[in-house]
């Protein structure tokens, strides 16, 4: 799970083993984010991933004021800096797997 600041483009990454812990990331992030530069998270903006909707996550944004857009069904253009940001970020992970295998196998190139 990736968190982008619209404005200065900042990455925050989370890794989930499952979808369930994302309220829990979230409210991590945002404590984080308010203690460090005592700013305030105002809105969210989010694909149409199930694990946005809970009510337990609806619930935790309308406490704090937070509005959560959605991007709209089957658009991934909306939500283009985190499409991109995804997109490298796999590159990146996929380019780290290869580099581990060569390296773990002494350096020889297995195609």
């Amino acid at each position: 799970m990736t968190f982008i600041d619209d404005c200065t483009r900042f990455c925050y990454v989370c890794l989930l083993k499952s979808k369930d812990k994302v309220l829990h990331y979230f409210k991590t992030y945002k404590a984080e984010v308010e203690n460090q530069l005592g700013r305030k998270v105002k809105r969210l903006r989010s694909d149409r991933g199930g694990e946005y909707f809970s009510t337990d996550f609806s619930d935790f944004c309308v406490e704090h004021g937070i509005i959560h857009e959605r991007t709209p069904s089957y658009s991934p253009q909306s939500n283009g800096i985190a499409e991109r940001k995804n997109h490298t970020l796999t590159e990146l992970v996929s380019a780290m797997l290869e580099q581990q295998d060569y390296l773990r196998n002494g350096g020889v190139r297995l195609f």
